[in-house]
């Protein structure tokens, strides 16, 4: 059966370290043979193969020397390879107790240590390991930077985690996308937003078929303040196709607005509405009906809010479009939706469609229906004053 977690990390790594050790100090043939074996079924992964024979070397060794000290080191090897972890860290401390193993294996075997207690996620314990072998190491690799970046992000030491994660970034090969994640969520931890952008603009050129980074990137534009390129990054998105929920691509119709570019607003928008990526519902409708307005195009405009007040059944909407169309001189559907927009309710000012309905009638030619109306509106305080001038002067063509 194939073991888990950080066996695979270990058996690639571990066993050219015991390989050496058992070359490097006195060992008799006979055991030596012997651990090359148990070496050879743990490459095949028969760990409890090697598990037996590893036992029977135990009692041959004497405690204390070098074969009892690499014997104890594979006992490590095999226990981390069975994720037995802690027992892994007893023996691996153990063998370097006894002093005998060489400098640079007695080295690795401590980072093994901080590898181990990460596994247990005992974070202090893996720092502490982590930074007594850092002391004492010639030349560390980028991982192990990034290691140790880990390690110290689990503990909310952000700021030693950035420093640590960025020494890896620069000395790697190649770009390792895994750490620039890193980098950026430890930017946003520490409310470092600039420098979160900097790291994910970075991202965007090196990986710029993750949707999410460009998102992010717009994200963190617009909380920066910095409108313009969020709508820039967005943009770009959009026209690569990444962007495909519904909040994301009104959110895109939303920095067109603030930008102050309805009529792009207003474009987008339809067109998602028609491919159904945003649903028809009332308030979309009459969000586009507004921007059409914004953008100067009122018979776009009049049509969307027509077929937004249809879903909607909304007063204040209806008292819009009455507006609209009394404006347009087309008394009778200003007179039709004032009408409406009363029986619907939620108006601030009842008496204001009562006003705006019985101009429409008065336009109409309808004089003692109008009166009415304004006889109506007169008992509102905010459209009485208003409702007695159209009285009277309607009163005074008679």
């Amino acid at each position: 059966m194939k073991e888990k977690g950080l066996s695979a990390i270990f058996l690639a790594f571990f066993l050219l370290q015991l390989a050496v050790a058992a070359r490097a100090g006195t060992m008799t043939e006979a055991n030596y043979r012997r651990l090359e074996k148990i070496q050879e079924l743990m490459e095949q992964e028969r760990l409890q193969e090697a598990e037996e024979k590893l036992r029977a070397l135990v009692r041959r060794v004497k405690e204390g020397g070098y074969e009892y000290a690499v014997t104890l080191q594979t006992w490590g090897y095999l226990h981390a390879a069975r994720e037995r972890y802690r027992e892994a860290i007893d023996a691996f401390g153990k063998a370097l107790a006894t002093g005998e193993l060489p400098e640079d294996v007695a080295l690795e075997l401590r980072y093994n240590i901080a590898q181990l207690h990460a596994g247990l996620e005992e974070w202090q314990k893996a720092a502490r390991a982590y930074e007594a072998w850092l002391a004492e190491a010639k030349r560390p690799s980028a991982e192990s930077y990034a290691f140790g970046a880990m390690v110290y992000a689990q503990l909310k030491r952000y700021g030693k985690a950035i420093g640590a994660i960025r020494k890896a970034i620069g000395m790697a090969e190649r770009p390792r996308e895994n750490w620039y994640q890193l980098l950026a969520a430890l930017h946003y931890q520490r409310n470092e937003l600039k420098a979160m952008a900097g790291v994910l603009e970075k991202m965007v050129s090196l990986w710029p078929k993750r949707p999410r980074y460009w998102k992010q990137l717009a994200s963190v534009h617009y909380l920066l303040g910095r409108n313009r390129r969020a709508l820039a990054v967005l943009a770009l998105a959009y026209r690569q196709g990444y962007l495909e929920k519904e909040s994301e691509l009104l959110n895109l119709v939303n920095l067109y607005l603030l930008q102050k570019i309805p009529y792009k607003a207003a474009r987008i928008l339809e067109r998602e509405m028609e491919a159904g990526r945003i649903r028809r519902t009332g308030r979309n409708l009459q969000r586009l009906g507004e921007l059409w307005m914004q953008a100067r195009e009122s018979d776009e405009a009049l049509k969307e809010l027509e077929a937004a007040a249809r879903v909607q059944k909304s007063g204040p909407l209806h008292l819009r479009l009455a507006r609209l169309w009394y404006d347009r001189e087309q008394w009778q559907k200003a007179a039709d939706h004032a009408r409406r927009a009363r029986a619907l309710g939620g108006l601030r000012n009842a008496g204001d469609a009562w006003l705006l309905e019985g101009m429409a009638l008065h336009e109409l030619g309808r004089r003692e229906k109008a009166l009415t109306a304004f006889n109506q509106a007169r008992k509102y305080p905010r459209s009485r004053s208003q409702a007695e001038q159209w009285i009277a002067y309607v009163k005074e063509g008679t």
